[in-house]
């Protein structure tokens, strides 16, 4: 297995979500690179962190015993030959309880992954700066930049350059964020770089922010894409980058 599949499975791997084949086939990858091992020990160094920090939301207290006594009060009704509009309001009862508990979760669910995505792009950003790799195709032309993604990821990120208002372009390069490859786009403002990790998704993961040690992550969702900017730059000054995206 290569270090681009291995990758791509990292956080299934993380979370025993991979088959025994896949499993075995990463950890044997895991064994013999340095540098996916590396990434291996930041995702369970973010997961620890998440558990640790991340809010948590209990279902409202008795909220299993009324669904049981609802459920039960349906059968009996039932089986008494109870009118119809009786047992669908039993019904609509236990269904409304069911949806709140459902709904309980999904929101706890996704405040975690969107912490998550936030940690591993804040990582992402500070291994960038570290390492040799900061971009791929070093290049200021976004007309340079944007095709280099051509047949390297399975969409076509939007690249733009803000040069004339003091964020210029200077390159982009492939990442891995959330087990997915995403485009990274390099802009810089004065001497601080700004990384911007852009990907296809469904649905907003919220607002999510996370300051760190003197970074800002700030995140934005347009077009069915997400876009998470990570910089030492001040608040308001990647607000005012946002803002340029956004238009």
């Amino acid at each position: 297995m290569t270090c681009i599949p291995a990758k791509s499975l990292l956080e299934s791997y993380v979370d025993d979500e991979l088959d025994a084949a896949q499993t075995a086939h990463v950890a044997e990858h895991l064994a013999t690179c340095a540098s996916c091992a590396a990434l291996h020990a930041q995702l369970l160094e973010l997961r620890a962190g998440i558990r640790a920090h991340a809010p948590y939301y209990n279902a409202p207290a008795g909220l299993r015993e009324r669904i049981q006594v609802s459920v039960r009060q349906a059968d009996r009704q039932a089986r008494r030959g109870a009118p119809f509009w009786r047992r669908m309001a039993m019904a609509a009862a236990i269904l409304l309880a069911v949806s709140a508990a459902w709904n309980i979760a999904l929101y706890r669910s996704r405040i975690s992954s969107a912490d998550l995505i936030a940690q591993d792009v804040f990582s992402s950003h500070v291994r960038s700066l570290m390492g040799a790799n900061l971009v791929d195709v070093p290049s200021s032309d976004q007309h340079t930049v944007k095709p280099w993604f051509n047949g390297k990821l399975d969409f076509s990120p939007d690249v733009r350059d803000f040069a004339a208002q003091g964020f210029p372009l200077i390159g982009g390069r492939i990442d891995y964020v959330g087990g997915r490859a995403v485009a990274a786009l390099v802009y810089q403002r004065r001497k601080h770089l700004i990384n911007v990790f852009t990907w296809p998704s469904a649905v907003p993961a919220g607002r999510p922010e996370l300051d760190r040690n003197g970074y800002h992550v700030v995140y934005w969702f347009t077009n069915g894409m997400s876009w998470w900017a990570v910089s030492d730059l001040n608040a308001g000054e990647m607000r005012q980058f946002e803002d340029l995206y956004r238009q």
